[in-house]
C-alpha cells in the first residue's frame, strides 16, 4: 500500500512539471528532487515488500578513498599500489594533453590523492617486510 501511494504521489509530481513556465528552473528543481526522494522512498518500500529486509542506503559513487586501507597482505597492498600506479599515468597523461580543460584541477587534485595513498601503501609494504625479516 505504501509503495503504491508513494508512486502515486510521484506521478502526480511529474505530471505537474509541465505546469511550470519555460524559464522556471527553480520551480522545476524543487519538484525534480521531491520527486527523486519519493523514488528513493518507493524502492525502500518495494525492496521491504519483495525480500523483507530493509533496503541499505545506496553507495556514493562519487566517493574515492583518501586514505590507504589498513589490515591487508602484501599482495594486496602491491595490486592496489599497481591500480593506484596507472591511475596516476592517466591522470597525468590527462593533465598534460588538455592543460586549459575545465577538469584539470579535478584531475589534480586526483593525482595528488592517489600519490599520497601510495605512499601510504609504500611504507606499510616496508613495514611489513622488515616485521616478517
Amino acid at each position: 500500500m505504501q509503495a503504491e501511494s508513494l508512486h502515486k504521489q510521484a506521478a502526480l509530481l511529474s505530471n505537474s512539471l509541465p505546469d511550470f513556465a519555460e524559464h522556471d528552473v527553480e520551480g522545476r528543481k524543487n519538484v525534480i528532487d521531491a520527486i527523486l526522494e519519493l523514488r528513493e522512498a518507493w524502492k525502500d518500500a518495494q525492496h521491504e515488500l519483495e525480500t523483507g529486509q530493509v533496503r541499505r542506503p545506496p553507495l556514493e559513487r562519487d566517493q574515492k578513498p583518501t586514505e590507504a586501507r589498513i589490515g591487508m597482505s602484501e599482495a594486496e597492498i602491491k595490486l592496489e599500489l599497481q591500480k593506484n600506479r596507472v591511475n596516476i599515468s592517466k591522470n597525468k597523461k590527462k593533465i598534460e594533453n588538455a592543460p586549459e580543460h575545465r577538469n584539470r584541477p579535478t584531475w589534480e587534485a586526483d593525482l595528488a590523492r592517489l600519490e599520497a595513498i601510495n605512499n601510504e601503501y609504500e611504507t606499510e609494504l616496508i613495514r611489513l617486510k622488515y616485521e616478517t625479516e
